[in-house]
This record gives structure tokens, sequence and C-alpha cells, in this order.
């Protein structure tokens, strides 16, 4: 039996942040937009998605346990990387162990050193944004967090505020390069696409509309603004129809 924990390279034992965690590496490294669009490539992601699929919610991964045999992990699994087509989970899990804390310190030391701002003036500028979006004041809540994405690039609810901002401001397509952006930090997230879908349609957009409401269900399918989004653009595909063909349809 595969052994889906061994998949995402976490132990028997994770926690449901364990596994968010895991799949989120496995993705940004492993997905066929960055790892390359080859059929081994999709093979693999589609067993990294697999497993995701069952160990993410809680009553197929109790029934996935039962079935289980082995105590330990006894292999492991090639998954395709990015460096050269070939590797290992194993190995992908332990260089990013190795690495992540050197990383985080140094963004640290960077910050200090630049004299850029901390989590806390961040935490206190995007409570600010909100406040003056909620009050429509789109300009100065643009102004407030132009310091602080230069600080924090990658900060996702900052880049949503941003987008917010810019479509308040009437620049859709600013609006849609702020989520682009946070697409590129987390392009397994769905409620990213789902927003670029928001975005487009406002814009009158619906082709590009659809393929970001695609996106987001195909990282979960169940995902209801996606859906609701869909089914908006059908409502009004329908409306726009001559009154003769809306009369054929009535007819069926």
């Amino acid at each position: 039996m595969l052994d889906f924990y061994q998949r995402l390279n976490i132990k028997r034992n994770a926690s449901q942040d364990d596994i968010e965690t895991a799949y989120a590496r496995m993705a940004l490294k492993h997905h066929p937009d960055v790892a390359g669009d080859s059929p081994k490539v999709q093979e693999r992601f589609a067993l990294i998605n697999e497993a995701y699929t069952i160990l993410s919610k809680p009553r197929k991964r109790t029934e996935y346990n039962e079935k289980l045999s082995t105590p330990e992990v006894i292999r492991r699994e090639e998954v395709i990387s990015t460096d050269d087509g070939r590797g290992s989970i194993e190995s992908d899990s332990s260089s990013s162990r190795e690495t992540e804390p050197h990383t985080q310190q140094a963004e640290s030391r960077a910050r200090a050193s630049s004299g850029l701002m901390s989590k806390k003036k961040l935490e206190r500028i995007r409570h600010e944004a909100r406040k003056l979006i909620k009050a429509g004041d789109f300009w100065r809540a643009n102004a407030l967090m132009s310091k602080a994405v230069i600080a924090y690039p990658r900060d996702i609810e900052l880049r949503k505020l941003l987008s917010q901002a810019a479509a308040g401001r009437g620049r859709l397509r600013e609006a849609v390069e702020e989520l682009k952006k946070a697409s590129e930090v987390e392009y397994f997230n769905p409620e990213i696409h789902s927003l670029i879908g928001d975005m487009y349609l406002k814009g009158n957009q619906t082709d590009s509309a659809i393929r970001a409401y695609t996106d987001a269900l195909s990282w979960q399918e169940d995902y209801k603004p996606a859906l609701k989004g869909l089914a908006r653009i059908r409502e009004l595909k329908n409306k726009n129809l001559p009154w003769w063909k809306k009369l054929l349809r009535m007819g069926k």
C-alpha cells in the first residue's frame, strides 16, 4: 500500500498544520508550472495531490490510517525536483530544513540593517488599511501600504489589501497584478485565484475570469466563491442572449 505520509515526507502523527506546510512546500517546488510540464512531472504531482486530498480531511485520514499495516515508513518515492528533473522527497525536505532557518535569519538581519519595519508595524498598517478601505479612502490606504510592501513583498494579506485599494480606485489591471504576485507565493491557494476571477469579472473579462475560477477549483473542487463566480458568469451570459435564443431555451 502506498504511503501518503511518505509522499509528503511527514510523520504519521503530523498535525494538520504540518500537512498544510508540507503540501505547500511540495506545491511550490514540484508543480508543473515550476518543474516543467512533462508527463512524468504531472504524474508525480498528481501523487502529491492525492496524498494531500486524503490527509487534509480528518475523516478520510482516519479511514486511511486504519488501512495502514506498517508502523514506519519503509521506502522513499522518487519525486521530480526543480533542479535536474530527478530527486527524492527526503532530500528535498532535509535541504529545506537546513536552509530555512538561515534564510529567515538573513532576512531578519537585512531588515534590521536597512531600517525596514517590524512585523508589529506591518500588522498595524494592515489594520489601518482595512479601516481606510472600508471607509472608501482607497488612495490613503494605498499610500499607507506603499512602504510596507517594499519591506514585505511576499506578504499575502498585504497584496490582497493593495488589490482592494487598486480596485477601489478603478485600476482593475493593477488589482489583478497584486493578486498575481500573491499567487506566486501561494499558487495552491484557491482564494487568491478566485479573487483574481472577481477582478476580471468586474472588468467584464469573462474568459479570463473563468480561467481564474477554474484554477481555484483545481486546488479545491468545492470552493464556494469560485463556484458562485462561475454561476454569476452563466447568469450574465443567459441575460445577454438574443430574445429568440431565450425562447428556444425556454422550450427545452
